[in-house]
């Protein structure tokens, strides 16, 4: 179904002593399909009832976190060009988002303190999602390198 959104990735042979994957003695490279539109990132409410899509949100960078359905109705999720969203769990309409200083890396969390609601989620540019898609957007420049936890408070 959404056969676009998924990248190729090839086998590329390693020589003249570059970092091959394991002792295979290739490495993965990763490109666009001939028929992508470019849009590599998706945030989907599935009916689980009907199994049937409610709405797509999408969007050029790649999803690099994971997703925090609240009571609230909110959706909070993060992606490799650094932004971190809310979205309306009904309609998926963006409510909200914001630049952090690195790539959004895990699953955000939810948490009250003394009756007050947080959202907290960790940044750092480490993992495979965060640099596996660089070769499909180039223009997306992550080179902070600076782990951190991004704490905020919700109204």
């Amino acid at each position: 179904m959404y056969r676009w959104l998924r990248p190729v990735w090839d086998l590329v042979p390693v020589t003249g002593g570059g970092r091959a994957l394991l002792s295979t003695g290739v490495r993965p490279a990763t490109r666009s399909r001939p028929d992508s539109d470019g849009k590599y990132g998706r945030v989907e409410a599935i009916n689980m009832a009907t199994r049937e899509v409610v709405w797509t949100e999408r969007h050029r960078a790649p999803v690099s976190s994971g997703a925090l359905d609240t009571a609230g109705g909110v959706i909070f999720n993060g992606s490799i060009d650094r932004f971190f969203r809310a979205y309306d769990d009904q309609t998926g309409k963006l409510l909200w988002e914001t630049r952090l200083s690195d790539v959004p890396s895990n699953a955000p969390i939810s948490y009250a303190v003394n009756g007050k609601q947080y959202i907290a989620i960790g940044v750092g540019n480490g993992g495979a999602q965060a640099t596996g898609f660089a070769a499909l957007t180039p223009e997306i420049q992550n080179l902070d390198r600076a782990p951190a936890v991004w704490v905020f408070e919700l109204p």
